[in-house]
């Protein structure tokens, strides 16, 4: 059985949103911090994104870091890397520019609860994509991985991607939780929204033949690129059958990442983290 996912203590030092971490204990060991506030770590996993031709923004998205062989990456969607938007500058009516930078807002070193942005290229100086894309599938699959170059001053809360095993049953009609950016509003500084949806096929099926399954939600724009996670307090259900108890806090599993909308019928598509982990190991 895996142990109850932590969250993150937020100790409030300033009226800003200027936060130092603190640790998780016992009423037994130490008694409560009037001054703290509890969040989930993976809200501090979520990240904004803005999607830039040089200085102009074209699109928001959401992502979130892996870590490999000591480097960090960031997971978010194909499409958004590739978004292209009508060109807005009077000196080129009807032109379109695409997308050649992206801005992180990155939770800043040692200030949890502080955020900053730091804008990554997209494209090396020979004009070469920088991000990786499924070994296999490639641009079948809306999932890229873009090593960060500039990490000074950045704290990363990189997702744990065992959470993918957590021996929590999850099927049709059962709620997940979409964790990102929709219209590319927070609900304070670089905190996300957390969505919920319901799983609206068999994850065992891959729809159309990719590695994906279907939520029925409402997410919007901003939404693409989110990690999709079932989350459970209480009472869950186990592979073997049994009904278990989140002790002490709640059981987290990673699905995948949110990608396709389908507004007219309110569905959602993730990819599913076996896609991410195939992207995943492939990594230098």
């Amino acid at each position: 059985m895996r142990t109850p996912f932590p969250a993150i203590l937020l100790s409030v030092v300033t009226i800003t949103s200027c936060a130092a971490l603190g640790s998780q204990s016992s009423p037994s060991q130490q008694p409560p911090d009037p001054n703290a506030t509890t969040i989930d770590q993976s809200s501090v996993t979520s990240l904004q994104l803005k999607i830039r031709h040089n200085d102009v923004e074209i699109a928001s998205a959401t992502g979130f870091v892996v870590e490999r062989n000591n480097k960090p990456y960031l997971i978010t969607n194909r499409h958004v890397v590739l978004a292209c938007a009508l060109d807005q500058n009077p000196t080129n009516v009807g032109g379109w520019i695409c997308a050649n930078k992206i801005a992180i807002l990155h939770n800043k070193l040692n200030r949890l609860g502080e955020w900053l942005w730091v804008t990554e290229n997209l494209f090396d100086e020979h004009n070469n994509k920088r991000w990786s894309e499924h070994p296999t599938l490639g641009a079948a699959a809306d999932l890229v991985a873009l090593p960060l170059q500039h990490t000074d001053d950045v704290k990363f809360y990189s997702l744990d991607l065992e959470t993918r095993k957590t021996d929590l049953v999850v099927g049709p009609a059962d709620p997940v939780s979409i964790v990102g950016f929709p219209f590319g509003l927070a609900t304070q500084g670089g905190l996300p929204v957390w969505k919920t949806g319901t799983v609206a096929s068999d994850l065992d099926i891959n729809i159309g033949g990719s590695p994906v399954f279907l939520v029925d939600t409402t997410s919007r724009p901003g939404m693409s690129g989110s990690p999709v996670y079932a989350v459970r307090s209480g009472a869950y259900r186990a592979s073997d059958g049994t009904l278990r108890t989140a002790m002490g806090g709640t059981m987290k599993k990673f699905l995948g990442v949110y990608s396709e909308q389908i507004q007219a019928a309110e569905l959602g598509g993730v990819w599913k983290a076996e896609a991410l982990m195939a992207l995943y190991n492939s990594l230098p």
